[in-house]
C-alpha cells in the first residue's frame, strides 16, 4: 500500500512538473510560431466568431475535424475575442532561413507582452488548454504502462518522466495544435483498451469508446490506434472463450460495443465531408490546402521521411523545425535509439521477458500504424517527415524506448536507470528552452553597442519616434537605428534603390533589425543595426544609384523626416535621400 501512494506521489510531481515546463514554453514561445500555428489559430478563431465550420479551403486547417478547435474556441473565448491581427508577417523570414538569418515567421511586438489581453489573451488561453491536454497525455501513457506490464511499475513511471520533460512534447503539447489532443485520445484509447485486456471486461476502460471517437473527430490520424485496440479485444476474446465460434462472436460483440460507438461520435464529420467534397475523408479539400507531391516515391524519399520524423521528433524546434539542438545531442540520442532497438529484439527472443512480448507487441502495432497512415498520406502531401505527426502513438513509442533500454539493464539497476533518464531528460529540456529556444528568438544579433565612427552623421534624421543616427553605404549597405523615448508604434522602414531619373529599381519594407524586435519594445539609446542587401533586378546595369529611405507605422501614416529640426520631405513624398551607391560593370 505505501508503495502504491508513493508512485502516485511521485506521479502527481511528474504531471506538476511537465505542466510547469509546458506552461514556460507556452508563455515563452512567441505566438504562432510552433508549426502550422497560425493556421490553426485561423481555425479557432473562425469558430470562436462565426459558431459554424468553414467551407472550402479558405481555412487552411479545416481539413482537419473540428473537436480539438472548437474546444480551444471555447477556452479562447472566456475572457477574451480571439482575433489575429496582432500576428503580423516577417517579410525578412527566408525559407529555409540561411546561418545568422531570422527565424521569427512573425514580427512580435508589444501587444504579446504581458499582461495579455485581447487577441494574444485569448491565443494564451487555447494554449493553456493544449497544456491540459498534454498533463492527460502522461498520465494515459502511466495508465498504459502499468495495465501493459503490471509486473513492472518502474517502468511506468520512467516512460511518464521521460515524456514528462521531453523537450519535443513541451513544445508541441503546449501549442495551438491538434498534434497535442491526438497524442491525449490516442493514449486514452490504448489506455482504456490495456485496462479491457487486464480484466476481461470492457467496463474496465469504459471511456475506451468515447476516446476513439473524440480521436477521429480530433484527427483523422488516431485511426492508427484503432488496430492495436481491435488485437487486445481479439485477445480477450481467445482467452476468455473455449471454442473458435465463441471467441469469434464475442470479439465481434465487443467490437461493435467499442468501435460503434466511436463510429458514431465522428460521423457526423464524414456525413458533412461526403455531402460537401464527395468522399468521407475530404480529401480533394485537403489537396487544395497543402503542397501535393507530383513525383513517384522512391527510396530517396523514404529516407527523408524516417530521418525527417527522427530529428524533428527529438530536436527540431520552430515553425518549419528551423531551430535545432546541437548535432552532438542527435548523435547521443541516436545512439540510445539504437541500443533501445536492440533491447526490445532482445526481449522478443528472451524466454525470461516472454510475459512483455504480446503488450509490447500491441505498442508496436501501434507505432507501425501510425507510420503506415503518415507514409499514405505522404504519397499526397509534401512536408510529412515531421515527428508530431507521430504523436497518436506517442505514449507507446517513449514506453518501447525505455522499455527497450530496460532490456539491457539487470533488475536491481533498472530504478537507477529511471530516476538517471528522467533527470537526464529535465536537464536536456531546460537547455533547450534556455540555450536553444531564447536565443533564436532573441534581438541581440541586431543590436549595437555603438555606432562605428564612420557610420555616425552629423544630424540625425527624425522618423518621428525612431532617428537613423547613422549610416554604412559601403560595403554593406547598413542603417543605424535609435530613439531617445519609447516608441508607441510598430514603424516599418522603406529602403529604396532608385536611378539618376528616379526610376525605382529596389524596395524593401521591414520592421529594423530583419523583426527580429519591433519599435515599440525599444527602450530609449538603444542602437539596432539594420543590414540589408539589395536583390538588383537583372536589367539594373553598372552606374550611381540614389539611396532613400523613409519610416511608415503599421498600417498607419507616413513620418515626415526631420532634419536639425526642419523637414527635409513630406507627407506626398517622406523619403530622405541617404547618399548613392556605385554598381561597377
Amino acid at each position: 500500500m505505501y508503495k502504491d501512494q508513493h508512485r502516485t506521489l511521485v506521479l502527481a510531481l511528474l504531471i506538476a512538473a511537465h505542466l510547469l515546463i509546458a506552461g514556460l514554453f507556452s508563455a515563452g514561445n512567441p505566438l504562432a510560431e510552433a508549426p502550422d500555428e497560425a493556421d490553426h489559430w485561423a481555425y479557432v478563431v473562425y469558430l470562436a466568431r462565426e459558431h459554424t465550420l468553414p467551407v472550402g479551403p479558405q481555412v487552411t486547417q479545416s481539413k482537419h475535424p473540428p473537436f480539438y478547435h472548437a474546444t480551444a474556441a471555447l477556452v479562447a473565448d472566456l475572457f477574451a475575442e480571439p482575433s489575429f491581427e496582432f500576428l503580423r508577417a516577417n517579410p525578412d523570414m527566408r525559407v529555409p532561413p540561411p546561418p545568422g538569418a531570422p527565424v521569427n515567421f512573425f514580427i512580435h511586438t508589444a501587444q504579446e507582452s504581458w499582461p495579455w489581453r485581447d487577441g494574444p489573451l485569448a491565443f494564451h488561453l487555447a494554449r493553456l488548454w493544449s497544456v491540459l491536454l498534454s498533463a492527460g497525455t502522461l498520465l494515459a501513457t502511466y495508465g498504459i504502462a502499468r495495465n501493459a506490464f503490471p509486473d513492472a511499475p518502474g517502468l511506468a513511471l520512467t516512460a511518464t518522466g521521460v515524456l514528462a520533460f521531453l523537450p519535443g512534447f513541451a513544445f508541441i503539447g503546449s501549442a495551438v495544435s491538434n498534434d497535442g489532443a491526438a497524442a491525449f485520445f490516442g493514449g486514452m484509447s490504448l489506455w482504456g483498451a490495456f485496462r479491457i485486456h487486464r480484466h476481461g471486461r470492457w467496463q474496465a476502460g469504459w471511456w475506451t469508446p468515447i476516446a476513439l471517437g473524440l480521436g477521429l473527430l480530433t484527427k483523422v490520424s488516431v485511426v492508427a490506434v484503432w488496430a492495436p485496440v481491435a488485437l487486445l479485444l481479439l485477445a480477450v476474446a481467445v482467452r476468455s472463450q473455449g471454442s473458435a465460434w465463441a471467441a469469434g462472436r464475442r470479439f465481434v460483440s465487443m467490437g461493435l460495443g467499442l468501435f460503434g460507438p466511436g463510429l458514431l461520435i465522428a460521423a457526423p464529420w464524414f456525413v458533412r465531408n461526403w455531402r460537401l467534397y464527395g468522399d468521407p475523408l475530404g480529401l480533394d479539400l485537403a489537396r487544395q490546402t497543402i503542397d501535393q507531391r507530383l513525383d513517384p516515391w522512391t527510396w530517396a524519399d523514404t529516407w527523408w521521411l524516417f530521418k525527417g520524423w527522427f530529428l524533428s521528433f527529438w530536436g527540431r524546434f520552430g515553425a518549419i523545425g528551423q531551430i535545432a539542438q546541437p548535432v552532438w545531442l542527435d548523435w547521443v540520442l541516436l545512439l540510445f535509439s539504437l541500443i533501445a532497438i536492440a533491447g526490445l529484439v532482445r526481449l522478443f527472443v528472451s524466454k525470461e521477458a516472454s510475459i512483455r512480448r504480446f503488450p509490447a507487441l500491441v505498442l508496436g502495432l501501434a507505432v507501425l500504424s501510425i507510420m503506415a497512415v503518415m507514409w499514405r498520406y505522404s504519397l499526397i502531401a509534401l512536408g510529412t517527415d515531421q515527428g508530431r505527426l507521430l504523436y497518436p502513438a506517442l505514449g507507446p513509442l517513449i514506453l518501447l524506448w525505455v522499455l527497450g533500454l530496460w532490456a539491457w539493464t539487470p533488475p536491481s539497476w533498472r530504478e537507477r536507470l529511471g530516476t538517471g533518464l528522467v533527470v537526464a531528460t529535465a536537464l536536456w529540456c531546460v537547455y533547450t528552452w534556455y540555450g536553444v529556444i531564447v536565443p533564436a528568438y532573441a534581438a541581440t544579433p541586431v543590436l549595437a553597442a555603438e555606432i562605428p565612427t564612420g557610420a555616425r552623421v552629423e544630424a540625425p534624421t527624425v522618423f518621428d519616434e525612431i532617428e537613423l543616427a547613422g549610416v554604412e553605404l559601403e560595403p554593406e549597405l547598413i542603417l543605424y537605428w535609435t530613439t531617445s523615448g519609447s516608441p508607441s508604434q510598430d514603424w516599418r522602414t522603406v529602403l529604396r534603390i532608385t536611378a539618376e531619373d528616379g526610376s525605382l529599381v529596389w524596395e524593401w519594407r521591414r520592421s529594423p533589425g530583419e523583426g527580429r524586435w519591433s519599435t515599440d519594445r525599444w527602450s530609449p539609446g538603444v542602437i539596432v543595426r539594420d543590414v540589408y542587401k539589395v536583390g538588383w533586378p537583372d536589367w539594373a546595369g553598372p552606374g550611381r544609384y540614389r539611396v532613400e529611405a523613409a519610416v511608415q507605422a503599421f498600417n498607419g501614416p507616413w513620418a515626415v523626416p526631420v532634419q536639425a529640426g526642419s523637414p527635409i520631405a513630406s507627407v506626398e513624398h517622406p523619403f530622405a535621400t541617404l547618399g548613392w551607391i556605385t554598381r561597377a560593370p
